[in-house]
C-alpha cells in the first residue's frame, strides 16, 4: 500500500534537513533574484581570497589555538556565535566547531554551548555536565533517533566529555549545555515540569497531572515520533491544547522576584507544548509546509534567545549552515534560525558558514523517511563543480582555513556576493543545489579541503528509564555508603570492571568474551603497550590475538617492527620456512630489540602451528615501521624486476647501488646517521625514483589489484624508500626531528591500512601506547597513528590502551639513542604517582581487569575524560608521566596491577 500524501509530507518535517537542503531550490537564496553568473574566480579574486584567508592549524579538537587569535578578532563582542556545517554526517565540522568553542571558552569568555538538538535532550545533558551524574553514551543513544541520528557520534561526546572534565577544573564558572529544537519531548522533560509543580505550586498537581495524562513518552523516541504523525489531527489539536493550558496555569504563577527555578519550569512547559504545536499543524496540507519550516526555525531562535537570558552567557550555536545562516539558501525554509537571530541582536550574532572541496560523509539516501542506524552509509563526495561557490574556494592555497568576509577586499567581495550553487548535506545524499550569496548569509567562512565522515557510536541496550539511569546520586538524606557508591571513581571502576584471568596465553579464554562487545565489527584493533619492555604486555597482545584470531576471525597481526621483519616472519608462518629465532636475531635491533623477546617468539610459533591445522585460513604477520629496510626487502624487489620488467633491471639496480645493507641492523642503522645529510638525500631520491619506475608499471596506470605481485613489490619498493627518506630529516634541528616523528606514524599508518587491503582480513595493531592511541600525549609527536587511522577508519578502528600499578621492565638509562643489547637492563617503576590514572586503578583490588571506557559510570567518566598523569614508558627510564585523557585517548583500557621484566633473546 503506498504512503498518502499527507503522510510523506508528515514524515518529510521530520527528517528535518533533508527536507531543507536536499531539496533543490527554484530561486537563488531567500528569493533574491539576483542571477548567478556561474564564473568561475578569476586571478584578482584568488589573490583577494588568498589575502584574507587564515589556515587552521589542524582541524582535530584539541591543541594550541594561536591561529584562532584572528577568528576571535572577528567575533569581537557578540553574545551568540552561529558555527554551521556544510553536512550533518561529517567528522571535521564537528571537530572544529568543538575546537573554536574551546578557544572561546578559553579565551572569550563563552559558557553556553546550544546545539541543534531536541531541548530535553539538551536538558539531559546539561545534567550531566554540571553533576556528572547521568551517562551520555546513552543519553545520545535515547535522544539521538530519527531526523537527529547523525549527531550521534564519538565527535559529540568527544565534546560533551571535555566540556564535563573543564567543570571538573572549574567547579565556580561551569559550561552550559541546551538544545533549541522541537521534534521531541522526553518523558524526563514532562517529569522536570510535574516535579516543579509538586514543590512549588502544591495545588496544581492533579490539574497538571490530568492535562498531561497520556502524552509522556512511553517508547523510544524513534518510535514515537514514527507514531506521532498518524495520530488523528483533532486528537493532535487537542494534546497541543492540553499541553498550552499546563504553560498558561504555570505562567499565571509567574513570581513578582526573579526567581530561576520557575524560569526554567516554565520554559520546560514551554519546550513541551513547542513540539505538541508542531504536530498540530495540518501536515497532510502542503500549503501549510512552508508555515511549519517558519514555526521550526523562529523556535529554534526562541529558545537559543531564552537560554542567552536566563545564563546570562555568551553562547556558541551549532548547527546546519541552512539554519545559522543570516539569509536562507533555499525557499523550502523560508525563515532560517540566523535571521531572527540578527534581526533580534543585531551585530551580537554572528554566523560563521562551512565549506569543503571533496571527501566522505554518513548520509541516509536521498529523501529516505525516519532513518535508522541501519539506513546509514559512508557516500563519497566528488569535487565541486566549477560553477559551485566551493570550487573556488577549493582554490586557496591551504588545507583547512577561515576568513572574515567583511573583510573581503572589493573584487573578492564583488564575486562572493552573487548567488552561487552550494552544496548542504543533511541527512541524506545527494543534496539539491541551494544558492548562497555567502556575505549575505554569513560573516565568516570555514573551508576544509577534505572531509571524512563522522564516527558513529553503538547505541547501548535499553536499561530502564531514563529517569532511574540518570538519577545516579541518592536524594538528600540516603546513606553515606549510597552517596560513596555515587562519586566514589574507585567503586565505578569497580562495578564497570571486567575480571582478567591472566596474562599467559595459554588456556581458556572465556574471561575475554566481553572484548566482542568492545570490538564489535571493527576491522583493526590496536593493544598498546604502557612499557615496551614489560613481558605482561606482550603476553597479553598474544593472548588478545589468540582469542580475536579464534573467536572473532582475525587473521593479520601488525607489530611495531621493521616492514622486513614481517615480511621473513610472514614467510614462516605461511610456509614454516626459515628460522623464526634467526630473524629475530638478525631483524630485532636499535629501538627494535625489545621486540627480540620469548613473548613475540612465542606468538610467532603459536600462529604457525594454528596455520598447520588451518591451511585454507592462515594467520598473517606484518611489520609496519619505517626505520630499517634489510637486504631481503632489497632482493625482493631486483627479483620481482627481474621476472616481470627485465628492461627496468639496469635502471633499478643502479638506483640501488651501495643501498642494499652489509652490515648487521644495529651496525646499519647507526652509520646510516653518521653520513652528511646531502648524502641521506641523495639516496632518498633514488629510491623515490624506483618507486616511481614500478608505479608507472602498474597496468594502463592504474593501481594494481590488492594482493598481485606488482602490488607487493611496488610497496617493498615503497617502504625502502621510506627507510631513506626517515634517515634524510636532519635530526639536529628541532623543528625537522618533529617533522620526521610525524613522518614515521604517518608512513606506519599507510603501512597498516596497505595490509588491510592486500590482505581483506580483520587485524590487530599491537604497538606502545604512543602508536595506537587516538591522541597524543608527547608535544614531539605531532602526529599520532592511532588518530589517522581513527580518522580513515572511523569505527573500524577500536583501541584497548594499557596501564599498570608497579612492578618491573627493560630500558635504557635516558640519553641512550641507538641502544645495543648491553644499555639495557631490569628498572623498576617504584610507586604510582599521586593524582595519578594509576592511582585510582590501583585501589581497585583484586585481580587484574579490563574496562570499556565508552560505558562505565558518570564517577569514572570524570577521572577518565580529564588529562591525569600516567606512565607511558618507552625505551628510557627514568620518565615524568604523561599527561593522557583516556577518555580521549582509547576506546577500552587493561589495567595490570603488576608486571614483570621480559629478557632479550640472543641477538645476530
Amino acid at each position: 500500500m503506498t504512503c498518502s500524501l499527507g503522510r510523506r509530507l508528515a514524515v518529510a518535517l521530520l527528517v528535518w534537513v533533508t527536507a531543507i537542503p536536499g531539496t533543490a531550490a527554484a530561486l537563488p537564496a531567500g528569493g533574491d533574484t539576483g542571477a548567478s553568473d556561474g564564473a568561475p574566480a578569476d586571478a584578482e579574486v584568488l589573490r583577494d581570497l588568498e589575502r584574507i584567508a587564515r589556515p587552521l592549524r589542524t582541524t582535530g579538537s584539541s591543541g594550541p589555538t594561536g591561529d584562532l587569535r584572528p577568528f576571535g578578532a572577528a567575533v569581537g563582542d557578540a553574545v551568540v556565535v552561529g558555527i554551521g556545517e556544510a553536512a550533518h554526517g561529517a567528522r571535521e565540522f564537528v571537530t572544529v566547531r568543538d575546537r573554536m568553542l574551546r578557544y572561546l571558552v578559553e579565551e572569550k569568555g563563552f559558557r553556553s554551548f546550544v546545539l541543534e538538538a531536541n531541548w530535553s535532550a539538551g536538558a539531559r545533558l546539561d545534567a550531566y555536565l554540571r553533576t556528572g551524574c547521568g551517562d551520555p553514551v546513552r543519553i545520545m543513544a535515547e535522544e539521538f533517533q530519527d531526523a537527529h541520528l547523525l549527531l550521534h557520534s564519538r565527535e559529540y561526546l568527544d565534546m560533551v566529555r571535555w566540556m564535563r572534565a573543564y567543570n571538573t577544573g572549574h567547579p565556580d564558572d561551569p559550561l552550559r549545555f541546551a538544545g533549541d529544537d522541537m521534534g521531541y519531548a522526553g518523558p524526563e522533560l514532562y517529569d522536570r515540569v510535574v516535579d516543579h509543580v509538586r514543590r512549588a505550586h502544591p495545588d496544581l498537581p492533579s490539574t497538571v497531572a490530568g492535562l498531561y495524562r497520556g502524552l509522556r513518552p512511553a517508547v523510544p523516541m524513534g518510535e514515537w515520533m514514527r507514531t506521532a504523525v498518524t495520530t488523528p489531527l483533532e486528537e493532535r489539536r487537542e494534546r497541543a491544547a492540553r499541553t498550552g493550558r499546563v504553560l498558561d496555569l504555570l505562567r499565571a504563577r509567574d513570581p513578582e522576584e526573579a526567581d530561576a527555578d520557575h524560569a526554567l519550569a516554565v520554559q520546560h512547559a514551554t519546550a513541551v507544548d513547542q513540539v505538541a504545536r508542531l504536530y498540530a499543524f495540518d501536515l497532510a496540507d502542503p500549503e501549510v509546509v512552508p508555515d511549519v519550516m517558519v514555526y521550526r526555525d523562529t523556535v529554534m531562535a526562541e529558545n537559543t534567545l531564552w537560554w542567552h537570558r536566563h545564563t546570562g552567557h555568551r553562547v556558541v550555536l551549532g548547527g546546519h549552515d541552512s539554519h545559522v545562516y543570516t539569509l536562507t539558501s533555499t525557499p523550502t525554509l523560508p525563515l532560517a534560525q540566523g535571521t531572527v537571530l540578527r534581526e533580534r541582536l543585531g551585530d551580537g550574532y554572528v554566523a560563521v558558514a562551512a565549506s569543503f572541496g571533496r571527501g566522505a560523509v554518513h548520509a541516509t539516501e536521498e529523501g529516505l523517511q525516519n532513518p535508522a542506524d541501519a539506513d546509514v552509509r559512508r557516500v563519497e563526495v566528488p569535487p565541486a563543480p566549477p560553477e559551485f561557490l566551493e570550487h573556488t574556494l577549493d582554490r586557496v592555497g591551504h588545507r583547512a582555513w577561515y576568513a572574515d568576509l567583511r573583510e573581503a577586499p572589493p573584487a573578492a567581495r564583488a564575486w562572493l556576493d552573487v548567488v552561487r550553487p552550494k552544496r548542504e548535506i543533511g541527512t541524506d545524499y545527494p543534496p539539491g543545489e541551494d544558492q548562497v550569496g555567502l556575505p549575505k548569509s554569513a560573516d565568516l567562512v570555514v573551508h576544509l579541503r577534505e572531509i571524512t565522515p563522522s564516527t558513529r557510536l553503538p547505541r547501548p541496550a535499553p536499561g530502564g528509564t531514563s529517569a532511574e539511569q540518570e538519577d545516579c546520586c541518592p536524594a538528600p538524606g540516603g546513606t553515606s555508603a549510597e552517596q560513596e557508591d555515587c562519586s566514589d571513581p574507585v567503586s565505578a571502576v569497580r562495578q564497570a570492571a571486567h575480571p582478567l584471568r591472566t596474562v599467559e596465553p595459554d588456556g581458556p579464554l572465556d574471561d575475554l568474551r566481553p572484548l566482542k562487545g568492545i570490538v564489535g565489527d571493527a576491522r583493526l584493533v590496536g593493544i598498546g603497550q604502557a612499557a615496551h619492555g614489560g613481558r605482561d604486555f606482550l603476553a597479553l597482545q598474544h593472548r588478545m590475538f589468540r582469542y580475536l584470531a579464534e573467536e572473532e576471525g582475525f587473521r593479520l597481526f601488525v607489530l611495531e617492527a621493521p616492514w622486513s621483519a614481517g615480511l621473513r616472519l610472514d614467510d614462516y608462518v605461511r610456509t614454516g620456512r626459515g628460522d623464526p629465532a634467526r630473524i629475530m636475531a638478525e631483524e630485532f635491533h636499535n629501538a627494535y630489540l625489545f621486540m627480540r623477546t620469548p613473548e613475540v617468539l612465542e606468538l610467532v610459533r603459536w600462529m604457525r602451528a594454528y596455520n598447520v591445522g588451518h591451511p585454507e585460513d592462515p594467520l598473517r604477520f606484518a611489520g609496519n615501521d619505517s626505520s630499517w629496510a634489510g637486504p631481503d626487502l632489497y632482493d625482493r624487489v631486483i627479483g620481482y624486476v627481474r621476472r616481470a620488467h627485465p628492461d627496468l633491471l639496469p635502471a633499478v639496480t643502479e638506483l640501488y647501488r651501495g643501498l642494499r645493507p652489509t652490515l648487521p641492523a644495529g651496525e646499519h642503522m647507526l652509520a646510516a646517521f653518521e653520513e652528511p645529510l646531502a648524502v641521506r638525500w641523495e639516496k632518498a631520491e633514488r629510491t623515490g625514483e624506483a618507486v616511481e619506475l614500478l608505479r608507472a608499471r602498474s597496468f594502463a596506470g592504474r593501481t594494481v589489484a590488492a594482493g598481485s605481485a606488482h602490488a607487493e613489490a611496488v610497496a617493498n619498493a615503497e617502504i625502502v624508500h621510506q627507510v631513506a627518506r626517515q634517515n634524510a630529516f636532519d635530526y639536529d634541528e628541532p623543528a625537522d626531528a618533529r617533522a620526521g616523528l610525524g613522518y614515521r606514524d604517518e608512513v606506519m599508518t599507510d603501512n597498516t591500512l596497505w595490509w588491510l587491503r592486500h590482505t581483506g582480513r580483520r587485524a590487530v595493531l599491537a604497538a606502545h601506547n604512543g602508536h595506537v592511541y587516538l591522541e597524543g600525549f608527547d608535544p614531539d609527536y605531532p602526529v599520532i597513528q592511532g588518530g589517522v587511522l581513527r580518522r580513515a577508519l572511523g569505527d573500524d578502528y577500536r583501541v584497548v590502551g594499557l596501564a599498570f600499578g608497579r612492578g618491573a621492565f627493560l630500558a635504557t638509562d635516558p640519553g641512550v639513542s641507538d641502544p645495543v643489547d648491553a644499555d639495557v637492563k631490569v628498572h623498576r617503576s617504584g610507586p604510582v604517582a599521586a593524582g595519578s590514572v594509576e592511582e585510582t586503578l590501583e585501589a581497585v583490588d583484586g585481580r587484574d581487569f579490563f574496562l570499556d571506557l565508552r560505558t562505565v559510570p558518570p564517577a569514572a567518566r570524570a577521572l577518565f575524560e580529564a588529562s591525569r598523569p600516567k606512565r607511558e614508558i618507552g625505551t628510557h627510564w627514568p620518565r615524568d608521566p604523561d599527561e593522557v585523557s583516556l577518555l580521549r585517548a582509547a576506546d577500552a583500557l587493561v589495567y595490570l596491577h603488576g608486571i614483570g621484566a621480559s629478557r632479550l633473546l640472543p641477538g645476530a
